[in-house]
Parts: C-alpha cells; structure tokens; sequence
C-alpha cells in the first residue's frame, strides 16, 4: 500500500481562474510539513487531484484505457450487459474478464487510479485538521479532500468487493491511515462504509456556503450526490432520497431534443453536475472517451470500428415515442454504421476535447425514486414521471407498486445512464446475474459470457504489485479466480 500511496502525492498542480476549467501544469515537489502550513499547497494539491481524474497515465500504464476515473466507467460499463463491443479492441480485457484477475494492468490501474486520489486528499486532510481553527477557505478545501477521498473509497470497496447488504462482514479494502501510509489489510466491508459516510456528512457541513468556480470542483450538491448513492448502496432508502433531492435542486432536466442533440459533451449542460473540462491543454486524443465511444470521431470507435452498441434487448424496451431510442442506430437504418451503433455520445469539438461527465440531476431523481418505491412513498412514481416524461412524451405515469415500480425505475435506469459508468455497480447491488446469451442477444461470440448473481467475477482481484509491497494482505485475503 505504501508504494502506491506515495505514488503521487509529490506532484502538484498550479490552477488558472482565468477560464471557466481548471490549466494545469506540473510544479516542484514540496513536503507535507510545508503542506500543513501552505494554503496554496493545499489548493494546489486539491486541483491536481482533479487533473489526475482525467489524465492518461494516472493508473501508471500506458494503456490507451488509462485516462483516469472515467476510463475506468467506461471499462466497468464493458463488464455489463448492456454495451456491446462491435469487435475485438479495446476494452476486450474487461469485456470478457480476463482483466480482472491479479496479473492484469486493468485492475492495478483502477487500483493506483483511486488510491492515489485518497494519497493526495489524506495530505490535505491530515494538514488542515492539524489547525486549531480554519479559514472559510480552509473549510472548503477539507470538505473538497474529505469528498474526493469518499468518492475514491467508494469506488473501491464496490469494485473489489461485494455490494454491502448482506456482506457486511465480507472482506473489504485497505483504508488508508490517516496518520501514516503504512500498508493495511482489507478490514470488512462496513468499516470502509463507517469511514465513507461520516467523512460525507462533515464535507457537506464544510462545503456550505462554498461557491465553486466550475463544475470541474465538487461543492456541497456533489457530496450530497455521492452521499445518496452511498446510502442507496447500504439500503437506507430515507437518507438516500433525501440527499438525491436536496442534490439535484439547483440543476435542471434536459429536453428530449437536448439530451439527443448535445447532452453529453458539454460541462456547461443544465443536468451536469460534476464533470471533466476537457480543451486542447488537458485532451487525451486517442487515450480518451470520445475515442472509444464516439461513433463518428477518427478514434478508435469510428476509425477502427470499435463502435459500442446498445444490447439489442434492451433497446426493444425503449418506447417508440422515447427521443433516448434516437441514440442508438435502428435496425437496418444506416449504410454506414452498425444496427444498434450509440450516438449518444458525440464530441461536438471533433478534436478530442468533449467533456466528461461524472454525474447528472437525472440520476438523482431515479435514485429518488428507487429509494421512496423501496419506503412505499406514492410519489415515487412521480419523481419517475417528471423525469422520463422529459424524454418519452408518451410516458404515462406509473400505477405500478413494490418490485414492479422498481424494477420499471431500474429499466429506465439502463436507458438514462446506457455509457455512464453505472450498469455494472447496478447488477451487483441489485444483486442480478449477468445475461448476455438469452434472447435476442446481439453480443458477439467473444463476449457472449454469463455470470449467476453475485458471482466470484464481480469482484476484481487485488493487483499483484499490493500483495507484493502489502504485507497486511497474503495470498488468502485475494479474491478468488
């Protein structure tokens, strides 16, 4: 653990107000005693986490996936049901599991990725709660850390763990000390949940009243956001709806035409609230998103026929009247494309510098809705409405109750979130196997692999570099094969 917590915690980022997204350069390496004591520090190291979310490399490979937190959606996405690789490329090591086990740089990536985040945020943490008293600043920069560091854990303890009910007690993953970087063993699911969710609710205390200056930085609506995911992942549904609503208040919906036309390369979009500013500075190219989904762009979706499709049976799902289903190429309906290729996400720059999104108001009115069918609140199925109702006109409400209301909230989950880094996480909290053979499947034969709920394959393993450099965790704390 040590190696990888050091891994990046000596490089900083200078940042730039003058442009509504966070220029980064590299600086000269500074202590961490100079880091209690330098507020500039602290603000430069808080941007270079966020430059690191979206920088190739960031995983410590070369690989043209590794362009830091959503490369990894994107992979995670793969190992769903509901994306469909076109042929073999990139993406193939997730798309067929072969890159979860130990040996692999798929799961060592994702591994550095998120814990060099919780490096960094643990720096700023450590030194500013070294203070006898902060600065309204100083407040802001700490909820910033202690949400970065939450959101890192997060993703963590669901990749390379079970989902928390019922796994409890399960093996979880190392919590970095505070105190020292010293390698720690897996602990148990829930002590990584009773560090998550505290740190949460002390970030949202600190970030009010914080006014960002983009939406590249998470503000109090962010760690709310993250806050009632977490608590839709441990099955307390009243926090959960509550933290989704207030999350999503000072965001709007997009229209059906909005959400066909140019909904998902702009950081300036009414529904994002979190997300990567990406411009000829910060652009990846080919290592980048847009290379990897976007249909028409000379990347690797468009230029090498990498395209990602949507699953066939869930595309017949879609309503007719649903814009959503625009997204996607219909059967027979191009010479040019693939049936079922996505144009959902689009680079409008056609250079490479479309933005990322990290999370939208959209998924804070499903996780609303999936959290008050579970409390068997009846409107419910009107938070439902007042989304879909934006993209489907002939949507009618809801009369469904129970299991049926949520496994129709899940459906629209898939269409809304189809590419956002979400399906996976879902089939192992609902705890759903993964199905990509019945039916009128359209997966091809390499990635046409089924998995019962729960499966010992939705866990990655522990990268072999941690079991060598971590001697809390042997060979029998792995996740099995």
């Amino acid at each position: 653990m040590k190696k990888i917590f050091f891994l990046f915690t000596l490089t900083f980022f200078l940042i730039s107000c003058e442009k509504d997204y966070l220029d980064t350069e590299p600086e000269n390496s500074i202590s961490t005693e100079q880091i209690a004591i330098t507020p500039a520090a602290n603000e430069a190291l808080v941007n270079g986490i966020y430059a690191n979310l979206r920088t190739f490399g960031v995983g410590g490979t070369t690989r043209h996936v590794d362009y830091g937190h959503r490369g990894i959606t994107a992979a995670l996405d793969m190992m769903a049901q509901d994306i469909v690789l076109n042929n073999f490329n990139w993406y193939i090591f997730s798309y067929n599991y072969q890159g979860r086990v130990q040996t692999s740089d798929r799961t060592s990536l994702i591994w550095v990725t998120y814990y060099s985040v919780i490096a960094d945020a643990n720096i700023v943490i450590n030194g500013l709660e070294s203070r006898d008293s902060l600065t309204e600043e100083e407040e802001a920069l700490l909820g910033q850390a202690l949400t970065l560091k939450s959101f890192a854990l997060f993703n963590l303890v669901r990749i390379y763990a079970h989902t928390y009910l019922g796994h409890e007690n399960d093996p979880g993953i190392p919590i970095p000390d505070r105190l020292n970087f010293e390698g720690k063993g897996r602990g148990v699911v829930q002590g990584v949940y009773d560090q998550i969710i505290p740190d949460l609710n002390r970030a949202i205390d600190f970030l009010d009243g914080f006014s960002r200056l983009n939406k590249q930085q998470v503000n109090k609506s962010v760690a709310q956001g993250i806050l009632a995911k977490v608590y839709l992942e441990t099955g307390d549904w009243l926090s959960a709806a509550s933290n989704a609503e207030m999350a999503r208040s000072d965001f709007g919906l997009m229209t059906g035409a909005e959400w066909i036309e140019d909904g998902f390369d702009d950081i300036s979009n009414t529904e994002w609230m979190w997300g990567a500013d990406i411009d000829s500075e910060s652009s990846t190219t080919f290592a980048s998103f847009f290379s990897h989904y976007d249909s028409f762009l000379g990347g690797y979706a468009g230029a090498t026929n990498g395209y990602k499709l949507i699953d066939a049976r869930l595309y017949d799902q879609i309503s007719d009247t649903d814009m959503r289903k625009d997204a996607f190429i219909a059967p027979g309906s191009s010479e040019t494309l693939p049936d079922y290729a996505n144009t959902k996400f689009v680079d409008g720059t056609n250079s490479f510098e479309g933005d990322y999104v990290y999370m939208r108001s959209a998924e804070m009115y499903l996780i609303e809705a999936e959290a008050k069918a579970r409390l068997g609140d009846g409107t419910a199925a009107d938070v439902l409405f007042n989304l879909v109702s934006t993209r489907d006109s002939g949507y009618i409400r809801s009369t469904s109750m129970g299991d049926d209301l949520i496994e129709e909230i899940y459906l629209q989950r898939r269409i809304e979130l189809w590419g956002e880094g979400v399906s996976w996480f879902d089939l192992k909290r609902l705890k759903k196997p993964l199905d990509r053979s019945s039916g009128n499947s359209n997966h091809k034969d390499f990635g046409k692999i089924d998995h019962s709920a729960e499966a010992n394959a939705f866990r990655l393993q522990i990268p072999e570099n941690e079991l060598n450099s971590n001697d809390k965790i042997g060979a029998g704390d792995q996740n099995p094969n």
